[in-house]
């Protein structure tokens, strides 16, 4: 019984050196062993802006809309536009597989909106003139 007790004991000791070996490898390189998820802040409007995240334990990306350090709303979602902000509102719009969501945002509430007046929509998408 002792031979199997040193054979794990040696197992041991040599998982422990390989995960430290690895620890300080990944550092040296500049990364991690457990890497954390790349966030990207996007320029903001009114105080309200879009914050993207990707990687680590998020599997694909990962929209949230942020006012200050204060998450308003989240989703994963292929497009997000705005904010924008038209007479005094600020407008968003979200989209999947080329349908749109768009969504007027109060305070700390977003209010789905079913068809937003025309300015938004030029607001939003001005390209499409």
């Amino acid at each position: 019984m002792g031979q199997v007790a040193l054979g794990f004991r040696s197992l041991l000791i040599k998982a422990a050196i390989f995960f430290v070996m690895a620890g300080l490898l990944a550092w040296t390189l500049g990364g991690a062993l457990f890497p954390q998820p790349t966030v990207i802040n996007l320029p903001e409007t009114g105080g309200v802006y879009w914050r993207v995240s990707s990687g680590g334990e998020i599997n694909g990306l990962q929209w949230s809309l942020m006012r200050g350090d204060q998450e308003v709303k989240t989703g994963r979602w292929q497009s997000a536009v705005g904010p924008v902000i038209v007479n005094g509102v600020l407008w968003i719009a979200t989209g999947n597989a080329g349908q749109w969501s768009f969504s007027k945002v109060t305070g700390a509430t977003v209010e789905e909106v079913s068809s937003p007046p025309n300015g938004v929509l030029d607001a939003l998408f001005p390209s499409q003139k």
